[in-house]
């Protein structure tokens, strides 16, 4: 047995309350980050067509004018426009009921907009032309908890409006959200929707380009863009704040905790003073003792590290799988972000006790504690 491991293995009354304390800040910090990460998680799943498509829609009118549609069609990074209206439905989120575009779509346009996205229709199909019918995301149907049969949208609906109702009749898997329904039947039904564009780069590395390129020619004053890199500016500023709270929350408790292991550490080596008043008169270097002191000290803090990542990951696991997926909202368990983050508590720990246990070492006089101890 290593060492390091005699010392923890034969006093466990002072090393496990030392090291549960240490899993239970860790799963604390951890629990903290991956809960805030899976904010912005969500927000791109859910915005995240946005990195294939570039949405256009009208200010002040319900077309985009014929010249502009010429200036857009000759952009050298274009692939395709897409035609499409928009009715929205309203789906919950961490900051409350939120308004989710429903794409009025061609058939053929559909099919090609899941393809460019990676996205599948799992279950039934796609909407018939003229009808009041909707394909949702598997996330946003959970999040409304809506089957195949439901009305998703109706006339009633404060938030969710379609001038009949409206069934969802299939359902996408894939790494974004999306939600689309019949063109003619927005077209027919919808007099004063906005008519607008979905555009699409020939690869998705040529979306920023073409994002660009779609500034230059477009008057900002009458039509409104919708981009992948705005959506990760906005994202970001709206959780900035957020961050930089748990930011303060885990300085805090990477301090407090840092600062009390290390008091105990400081206690027990008080209590080990004749141990290594004896290696000191037997010929051992300072130096030594403290590396020893150190490698114990490591060598629990990494265990509690590891219970409490374990911990952590067990409890985010089942909120994920009972909580979070059956509302359409986003967790991974495991972020490697998240642990990464909460790895420097057991480095401030090992820090506090090597300047606490150095400085203790210098004013040791082992004969003196011999003296004292005979």
């Amino acid at each position: 047995m290593p060492a390091s491991f005699l010392y923890l293995v034969r006093n466990p009354r002072k090393t496990i309350p030392v090291c549960l304390v240490i899993a239970l800040a860790v799963a604390l910090l951890a629990s903290v980050t991956i809960l805030m990460d899976s904010i912005g998680q969500t927000v791109f799943a859910m915005y995240g067509y946005q990195r294939d498509l570039t949405v256009l829609y009208p200010r002040n009118t319900l077309y985009v004018s014929k010249d502009t549609v010429i200036k857009l069609k000759k952009l050298p990074d274009l692939n395709r426009l897409y035609p499409s209206s928009a009715l929205f439905i309203s789906i919950k989120t961490f900051f409350g009921r939120t308004p989710f575009v429903v794409f009025a779509l061609r058939h053929k346009d559909a099919a090609e907009i899941l393809r460019e996205c990676g996205l599948k229709l799992t279950q039934g199909r796609f909407p018939d032309s003229d009808k009041p019918e909707i394909v949702l995301s598997r996330d946003i149907a959970a999040n409304r908890h809506l089957r195949l049969g439901d009305i998703a949208l109706s006339p009633t609906s404060k938030d969710s409006y379609s001038p009949q109702p409206m069934r969802l009749v299939g359902v996408l898997d894939g790494p974004v959200w999306l939600a689309f329904t019949s063109y003619s039947y927005v077209h027919d039904n919808c007099p004063i929707a906005l008519n607008g564009f979905l555009a699409s780069a020939k690869t998705r590395s040529q979306m920023p380009a073409l994002d660009r390129e779609i500034e230059r020619v477009i008057d900002p004053g009458k039509i409104r863009i919708w981009t992948y890199k705005d959506l990760v500016r906005e994202a970001y500023n709206a959780l900035s704040n957020l961050y930089f709270f748990l930011d303060i929350i885990a300085a805090i408790i990477i301090f407090d905790i840092a600062l009390l292991c290390g008091l105990l550490f400081l206690i027990y080596f008080d209590q080990r003073l004749s141990e290594y008043a004896a290696l000191l008169a037997m010929g051992y270097h300072q130096g030594y003792i403290i590396q020893q002191t150190l490698q114990e000290t490591g060598t629990l803090a990494m265990i509690g590290w590891l219970t409490g990542a374990i911990v952590a990951t067990g409890l985010l696991d089942y909120l994920r799988l009972f909580y979070f997926e059956p509302k359409g909202m986003i967790l991974h368990a495991f972020d490697p972000h998240a642990y990464w983050y909460t790895f420097a508590l057991p480095v401030f720990i090992v820090l506090f006790a090597l300047v606490t246990i150095s400085l203790r070492m210098l004013r040791i006089d082992p004969v003196s504690i011999m003296e004292r101890r005979s």
